[in-house]
């Protein structure tokens, strides 16, 4: 049985005879019994790995599903398509079948897809253990980039601090958006409670486009480093919501090591802004 059917029995005997609980794995050989205990799953709704496959496909950035259609022939590729969501179909730039699909069809090349992936033992959302974090997860990609771009500025106020010259902090500013502003000098009144990398800008110049890499880079770092003792499954969803290049940066940030101390400034910042984002969040 695979980690998907052992998750179901999970959620069975949860459903339909939770009193007598783990009593009932006895009757299973020792190793399969440690497996079932493994699952720290107290649903008892089946309806999330049942449905597994098609919501986790429709949820990832285009660019993780682009390497699994080499698997396809190029004539069933218009099937493929529309099979997906109108924005992954645009990204991938398949032109889209000119019949409709049937609901048999759409779901074999769903659960092709799911196949590839090979991703069994990742865990539904909604058994994921809840956190202040889990909100995330139903983020969109902009919603998530927009976060990232923020939790930067900690990294941008550290440079800001040892600028006096009014020009060069002039040509940093100029750069941010009026909110983004308003959140630097938010920053700039807290105390810094480690220090990272310099950011590299170079403040006599004006090259916004080279600052917004940088902070967008620095803030990855931050919300992969302030999950890290989150579950692992959360951030495999987060990082296939955005796009190959990002997801693979922030899984490698959530793995990297990080400080008992950093960890606890860094869970701070994420949670502040995603107070203080609000409002922008609602709109994306």
């Amino acid at each position: 049985m695979d980690k998907r059917g052992w998750m179901m029995m999970r959620v069975f005997i949860n459903r339909y005879n939770p009193k007598a609980g783990d009593a009932l794995l006895k009757f299973l050989p020792k190793e399969e019994m440690q497996v079932v205990l493994q699952q720290d799953i107290r649903s008892t709704d089946l309806t999330p790995i049942l449905h597994q496959p098609e919501k986790l496909v429709k949820q990832m950035h285009h660019s993780w599903i682009k390497p699994l259609l080499k698997k396809f022939p190029d004539e069933l590729l218009p099937v493929v398509g529309a099979s997906l969501t109108p924005e992954q179909a645009v990204g991938l730039q398949i032109p889209l079948s000119p019949a409709s699909i049937a609901p048999l069809v759409k779901t074999f090349i769903i659960n092709n897809l799911y196949h590839q992936l090979e991703v069994h033992d990742l865990l539904p959302l909604d058994y994921l253990p809840e956190t202040e974090f889990s909100i995330l997860a139903k983020w969109t990609k902009s919603q998530l980039m927009l976060l990232i771009d923020f939790l930067g500025l900690y990294d941008l106020a550290t440079e800001v601090r040892r600028i006096v010259n009014r020009d060069y902090l002039k040509n940093i500013y100029t750069c941010l958006t009026p909110k983004q502003f308003y959140y630097l000098k938010i920053c700039l009144q807290q105390k810094e409670r480690f220090t990272t990398p310099k950011l590299g800008i170079d403040p006599t110049k004006k090259n916004c486009e080279q600052l917004k890499q940088l902070l967008h880079r620095r803030g990855l770092f931050r919300l992969g480093r302030g999950l890290h003792h989150q579950h692992p499954d959360l951030i495999w969803y987060l990082a296939h919501k955005l796009d190959t290049g990002r997801g693979k940066i922030l899984m490698n940030e959530f793995q990297a090591s990080v400080t008992p101390t950093a960890e606890s400034v860094l869970k701070g910042q994420i949670l502040n802004l995603m107070n203080f984002l609000k409002p922008e969040l609602n709109a994306l």
